[in-house]
């Protein structure tokens, strides 16, 4: 793996990364998440990462930590029935505006973070990761805390539920 250093100022436009190697930033591309992700709210600035061999995942790399990159799917891939449920306050963090909903890829990006599972990998669609895709902001939209978490496990052949 390449040599890691711990911060990217705005000015640089490689980060070394040490799951994705070199990876150069244009800061138009950078994404802001306001309140950071669950678990990472510190990390503010994430930047998407296509490689051409590995579509369709996404890659978010933090440029001030490259220790950090999750790896994701657009929610359609896992679940094609997947609606878009945004609360007021997810609205108002995007910029999105009043009185119209959002439509998933011309409005917004809908991705769900994948994590290990034993040998294979799951996601939750209804946690997914959402970014205005007029204005490069995104946020985590969690369920409410009692609600249930629906996973989906990649078995052979495609993704099944997992509860």
């Amino acid at each position: 793996m390449p040599a890691m250093s711990r911060t990217v100022s705005e000015a640089t436009s490689v980060i070394h990364s040490r799951w994705l190697g070199e990876v150069n930033v244009d800061p138009e591309c950078t994404l802001l998440f306001p309140a950071g992700l669950p678990g990472f709210e510190e990390l503010r600035i994430f930047v998407p990462v296509e490689i051409p061999a590995h579509r369709p995942l996404v890659y978010l790399q933090s440029p001030d930590d490259p220790e950090i990159c999750f790896v994701a799917l657009p929610v359609y891939v896992i679940d094609s029935d997947f609606r878009l449920q945004l609360s007021d306050e997810d609205r108002s963090i995007l910029q999105l505006p009043e009185g119209c909903d959002p439509v998933v890829g011309d409005d917004v990006l809908c991705l769900a973070l994948l994590r290990r599972s034993g040998p294979t990998a799951e996601a939750n669609p209804e946690a997914a990761v959402v970014i205005n895709l007029h204005n490069r902001i995104g946020i985590q939209c969690v369920p409410p805390g009692d609600a249930p978490q629906r996973f989906r496990r990649l078995a052979p052949g495609g993704w099944t539920t997992a509860c």
